[in-house]
């Protein structure tokens, strides 16, 4: 790599995280250029050379965590044997970076603006129903999955759940309680999707 593009591409990733930094401590709406700019301590002109708006920062910082999903099913499944327990791992540990890592939090809170969800919540929802369905499919080929279950209803009923509990622990408790919902959620969905001796076996924390 050049040292201009090495420049370019760092200067990028400074961006990207003053951008998180700034949407999360004042709110996109209330955010603006120059806080970034000032956050990381480029001009107006350097950013522009990267990004042509605030909304195209936002959209940035939502595709950078398109493909976690994919890589916590990766992490997971190269520890957990089952592919149903891998996937109630996974969304704990999901939950675990909302908490710690600013830009997953500020990715997710970005996708709850109008202006973001329009232009891409159908490609994230859609990406995060893939990554389930691929669980959901190894299961059922490990006989873990009751003979009834449907994938693709499965899969989306799974994301659904867990998009609408951010959205109702955020509402009623600031998110503190995500992690009991979580466990309380799977407790009642896997009833419906494994079979009783695997449910048996299953961790919900």
């Amino acid at each position: 790599m050049s040292a201009k593009r090495e420049r370019a591409t760092h200067t990028r990733a400074r961006l990207l995280q003053a951008a998180a930094e700034v949407f999360d401590r004042e709110g996109f709406a209330g955010s603006s250029l120059t806080a970034v700019c000032a956050r990381a301590d480029v001009s107006k002109g350097a950013l522009y050379c990267h990004f042509r708006s605030k909304e195209a920062l936002g959209v940035a910082i939502i595709e950078e965590q398109s493909l976690l999903w994919h890589r916590l099913r990766d992490e997971v499944l190269e520890v957990e044997a089952s592919p149903v327990q891998a996937l109630i791992t996974m969304s704990f540990e999901f939950v675990r970076r909302l908490e710690t890592d600013l830009t997953v939090r500020v990715s997710a809170k970005l996708l709850r603006e109008a202006v973001f969800f329009d232009v891409v919540a159908a490609a994230q929802v859609i990406g995060w129903v893939t990554v389930v369905r691929d669980l959901l499919t190894l299961a059922r080929d490990r006989g873990e999955l009751r003979p009834e279950v449907n994938l693709r209803h499965a899969a989306e009923q799974v994301v659904a759940e867990l998009l609408g509990l951010q959205f109702v622990a955020q509402a009623l408790s600031g998110g503190t309680d995500l992690r009991v919902r979580l466990g309380r959620v799977w407790r009642a969905t896997s009833g419906c999707l494994v079979t009783e001796a695997v449910r048996e076996k299953l961790s919900f924390e």
